[in-house]
């Protein structure tokens, strides 16, 4: 596991970290849920919301009055909310893994495939409810960066229509020499949109056996926790 960000915050303290394969897959649909809880408590001594994302845009609100669940999988869709003190974790494999971080603690959890930007799923995390001032900042987990990314013209013109940004902003040249879209530049343009800034970027998931990467057949997943608890 390694830690992405630990910030006070609100009067509260910010954690956002992500698991490694040595830390074994997470995935909520493949790993039964008493050996995913196990997987949990290990490695962040807390267990953790997840939803069964399929790369689209819908959102759970979880502990703010409409779902709440002892079990790992809350619900369907790609943005999960969550009131302070409830960690959420979004699992990816490539995609990028968003955390979007209150002023009063509270959190969004964002899985960003080339799908889900290319459909608005950024404008939909930052839609997410807020009961103090608003998001201020957001996380970036490691997922695929534009070395290991060849990618279609066409469908980085449907990214870039959908974050409203010229597709020369999110086109980049994979190391094969291929086209390739950007997915960190991205993921920041799209929440730039919204004056939110990308405080922190994760590796490439791509580049090193460290983390899972569906671009070379792993049918593992990783994820990127996040929660927050009263500050000393």
């Amino acid at each position: 596991m390694i830690e992405l960000l630990r910030r006070p915050i609100g009067g509260r303290d910010i954690t956002v970290v992500c698991t490694e394969r040595s830390d074994g897959d997470v995935h909520p649909l493949r790993v039964p849920p008493h050996e995913l809880r196990e997987r949990q408590l290990t490695t962040t001594g807390r267990t953790w919301a997840m939803l069964d994302q399929v790369h689209g845009t819908d959102r759970v609100d979880h502990g703010m009055g409409v779902s709440g669940s002892d079990e790992p999988v809350i619900g369907v869709g790609d943005v999960l909310a969550a009131e302070a003190g409830l960690p959420i974790a979004i699992w990816a494999a490539d995609c990028a893994p968003v955390v979007v971080i209150g002023d009063d603690g509270e959190l969004v959890g964002c899985h960003a495939g080339w799908r889900g930007l290319a459909s608005g799923v950024i404008d939909v995390a930052l839609a997410a409810p807020h009961s103090g001032g608003g998001p201020r900042f957001a996380v970036l987990g490691p997922c695929i960066h534009p070395c290991c990314y060849e990618f279609g013209i066409a469908e980085l013109e449907r990214v870039a229509a959908a974050i409203d940004v010229e597709p020369a902003l999110i086109a980049a040249t994979a190391r094969s020499g291929a086209p390739a879209l950007d997915v960190p530049t991205a993921v920041a343009l799209a929440l730039g949109n919204h004056g939110i800034d990308l405080d922190v970027v994760g590796p490439c998931t791509s580049c090193a056996e460290r983390w899972f990467s569906h671009r070379r057949g792993d049918v593992g997943r990783h994820a990127v926790v996040a929660w927050s608890e009263p500050a000393p």
